[in-house]
């Protein structure tokens, strides 16, 4: 009777691509200053919503801040900017805190906490900074940019 052993053991098998996954993520054990720093972005820019460890988003998640662990240096490229997607750091060459744009409408960057060193440009598109008197820079289709001397304060396509 090999019926009732094939079927168990299709039954182990999906119990194991079923179980849940072990989180990869920065927890706050890790980085005890992550939560403080989520929670303060929470409150000064209201109608977020935490999404992650690391996470807020806003607009049903058209707007997602991703913040970089205390120790975490890995470099960013523009591949970590999801297609479709144009993103803004706080580091130059791609690094720290991440700020991601499912929208091409203008936003703000201010949830980012900090001045813009570079922007990554997943999209099809022309990105463009804004600082308080206009257009300072662009990021074309596929590109990535250093620019902290830009003083950008909203991004758009």
């Amino acid at each position: 009777m090999m019926l009732p052993r094939i079927a168990a053991a299709a039954l182990v098998a999906a119990a194991v691509v079923l179980a849940p996954l072990p989180a990869v993520a920065a927890t706050a054990s890790e980085d005890p200053g992550l939560q403080q720093r989520i929670d303060a972005v929470l409150a000064e820019f209201p109608g977020g919503t935490q999404t992650g460890p690391d996470e807020v988003s806003w607009q049903d998640g058209a707007v997602v801040l991703t913040l970089e662990s205390e120790g975490q240096l890995a470099a960013r490229s523009v591949g970590s900017c999801a297609t479709g997607t144009h993103c803004v750091y706080s580091g130059s060459g791609l690094s720290g805190s991440k700020l991601t744009f499912s929208t091409c409408s203008t936003q703000s960057v201010a949830p980012l906490g900090a001045p813009v060193a570079s922007i990554a440009n997943a999209r099809s598109v022309v990105v463009r900074a804004y600082n308080s008197i206009g257009v300072v820079g662009s990021v074309s289709a596929n590109g990535s940019a250093n620019t902290g001397s830009w003083g950008v304060t909203k991004v758009g396509c």
